[in-house]
């Protein structure tokens, strides 16, 4: 049998999804395993491989590669992660400590988490046929992942698209990277979490004061009722979400915009339709009338590790 199956790892705070899926990204096998992140690196390297292999063994079929998504600050050539903060790695060979317990029978091809969801957009999903768009994605933090003249956009220090950390006013919220005014800290989870603290003494009549524990969830649900404070939160996201895209579409020049991640597709509609009034008010026409902002397609994040398999594969056959 031909080796038409590969494997997608996405690596997350939380949880780490796998996927065996064919040419035409037809999901074969699924399966989810805790992260174990407090047990340290090692610990999630070997949660890794017991995922893999229980793939393996669900598919039984040749494996072409496996492809790996996963935060933070990487080279996605030689493996080192320089840095992720909530996994609280520095310095760490990802591909080395997977190896290590999975042995080195199969190619592997990693990116962080962002490029890897562009992959599968390009691959599979609302950018197929595209050389140039940026997606955004908005969940519990903010990233991206972008690219030009067909090519992923990764830069000299493989920190291209961290459009979470830009610190875009140095008298904004502070970080959890340690600067001011990042746009995560109001595009994101964390964000909306962050101003609703920061607000709450503004708005003694929110219903959002009468919470003991105030959740991303109870925001949108406030939000629903047109509640004033979860309003003001989310015009705020859409103010720096605006700022970002105007940077975006001035530096890289996309054909389109996608919009994923977990809040991403839950506030798609609203965000989309106030973001694009906010470009008509601060762009040239020719920017905000001719770059569409559409909803990511493809929603299983490990898809896009397992498009890098495909990716990976045809760049070996042209060289």
């Amino acid at each position: 049998m031909s080796k038409d199956i590969a494997i997608g790892i996405d690596v997350g705070g939380t949880k780490i999804a796998f996927v065996a899926i064919d040419r035409s990204g037809e999901i074969l096998q699924s399966h989810r395993l805790p992260t174990l992140v407090p047990d340290g690196a090692d610990a999630v390297f070997a949660q890794v491989a017991k995922g893999t292999r229980w793939i393996i063994d669900a598919v039984d079929t040749p494996i072409a590669g496996i492809g790996i998504g996963t935060p933070g600050h990487l080279n996605p050539h030689t493996g080192l992660v320089y840095k992720a903060t909530n996994m609280y790695w520095e310095n760490i060979n990802i591909l080395e400590g997977i190896r290590k317990h999975l042995g080195d029978q199969f190619p592997m091809w990693l990116q962080k988490d962002g490029n890897a969801a562009a992959f599968g957009e390009k691959t599979f999903g609302a950018a197929k046929g595209e050389t140039d768009f940026v997606l955004i994605t908005i969940g519990t933090g903010l990233g991206g992942g972008a690219f030009v003249g067909g090519e992923i956009v990764e830069g000299a220090q493989y920190s291209g698209m961290e459009i979470g950390h830009m610190p875009l006013n140095p008298n904004g919220r502070i970080c959890i990277c340690g600067m001011n005014g990042c746009p995560e800290m109001y595009v994101s989870g964390v964000g909306l979490l962050a101003g609703a603290r920061d607000y709450l003494p503004q708005y003694p009549h929110s219903q959002l004061n009468t919470l003991d524990d105030i959740s991303t969830q109870s925001i949108l649900d406030a939000f629903s009722q047109k509640d004033a404070l979860a309003q003001h939160l989310l015009d705020e996201m859409t103010d720096w979400l605006c700022s970002v895209l105007i940077a975006c579409m001035g530096i890289l020049n996309p054909a389109v915009v996608l919009i994923g991640g977990g809040l991403g597709h839950v506030l798609f509609d609203f965000l989309s339709l106030d973001v694009k009034r906010k470009l008509r008010a601060r762009t040239r026409r020719e920017i905000h009338a001719e770059v569409p902002i559409l909803e990511s397609q493809v929603q299983d994040s490990a898809i896009g590790a397992a498009s890098l398999v495909w990716h990976g594969l045809e760049n070996t056959q042209r060289r």
